[in-house]
């Protein structure tokens, strides 16, 4: 008998996340050497991680379940990587570095928590990069499904061995998710409902933003417009 998909959007789980990539952000942001040490976790497990413990460790409840555990290390190194936000003041881009958009111009998240979580997710990101090369087609697939598919096919160790390299797809072609939403998704992955739900997200997000080439909140809209 099949597990059935378990479909909640937890805003317990979405709320602490936020809380979290806050937090990171925030000691980024006052200090070079914690972004150092946070971006030195990318692609390690928590165990090898050793200068992101003190940034990451307290933050964690006693005897987090490893795949908990490891989601946190993996999103703070992301965030010290590639959040403008997280970065000193001195060190972040001019608008002209990112087409005029910093981070205080980006475009807002999404308001309700399920519109966050739809287009937030690291499926829609990839689905808008491929957007162009869907080309209106009646069954689009972009360059990117493969290796988003890929993904989601992982077990525990190897989401977080391929996931850099998946992010360094988006992130440095200006795609940047809603890191809390990443947080969320990945904190339960070896919960096997969770995990279910989280791809059936990942892959439906992807074709909505692939098809509509939309900006976060339009596939929402397309929806409650039929």
């Amino acid at each position: 008998m099949s597990t059935a998909v378990d479909t909640t959007f937890s805003g317990r789980r979405l709320a602490a996340a936020d809380r979290f990539v806050e937090q990171i952000t925030a000691a980024c942001h006052r200090d070079a050497g914690a972004g150092q040490a946070l971006r030195s976790a990318l692609g390690r497990t928590p165990v090898e991680a050793v200068r992101a413990h003190r940034y990451v460790a307290a933050r964690l409840p006693d005897d987090p379940a490893p795949d908990l555990e490891w989601a946190h290390y993996t999103v703070a190194a992301l965030v010290a990587q590639y959040e403008p936000a997280a970065r000193p003041a001195k060190d972040r881009p001019r608008p002209a570095d990112t087409d005029g958009q910093t981070p205080d111009d980006a475009p807002a998240q999404p308001g309700t928590r399920q519109e966050r979580l739809r287009t937030g997710c690291l499926g829609a990101v990839l689905g808008r990069l491929d957007a162009d090369a869907a080309k209106g087609g009646d069954n689009p697939e972009g360059p990117r499904a493969a290796r988003l598919h890929a993904l989601m096919r992982e077990d525990l160790p190897g989401l977080h061995t391929a996931l850099p390299g998946v992010m360094r797809l988006a992130c440095t072609n200006g795609r940047l998710p809603d890191w809390a939403v990443l947080l969320h998704d990945l904190a339960e992955w070896e919960r096997d409902s969770q995990r279910e739900a989280t791809v059936l997200r990942w892959s439906s997000s992807y074709y909505k933003a692939l098809i509509t080439g939309s900006k976060p909140g339009t596939g929402d809209t397309n929806e409650s417009e039929n």
